[in-house]
């Protein structure tokens, strides 16, 4: 005990300490683009880059647009036809006919 005490056999109770693996760095590729693909890019100057983001939007924004333009266009045609429509019906026969709808009272 006093030798355990006075740490005089430190020798043999000496035990190797465990170190932890230090993680060394690795690229890998991304699920949407191989490693080459990343590694180009992160080589390419930040002026090309700009550039390329800026006509990619530029498509984006164009694309959206004309999508707009379509939608406008098919409801203008729509609602010419219901226009059309409306007027070849006389309004007396428009409004006749069953009333439908629940008759919300209560229960």
């Amino acid at each position: 005990m006093y030798r355990k005490q006075h740490k005089k056999d430190a020798a043999q109770e000496a035990v190797k300490k465990r170190r932890r693996a230090t993680k060394k760095p690795y690229s890998r590729s991304i699920v949407g683009a191989t490693l080459e693909v990343i590694q180009k890019k992160r080589a390419e100057k930040p002026e090309v880059r700009d550039a390329a983001r800026e006509a990619a939007l530029r498509d984006i924004k164009e694309r959206i647009k004309k999508t707009k333009d379509e939608k406008k266009a098919k409801k203008a045609e729509f609602a010419s036809k219901q226009q059309k429509i409306q007027a070849k019906i006389p309004k007396a026969a428009a409004k006749g006919g069953p009333k439908l709808g629940g008759g919300g009272g209560k229960r």
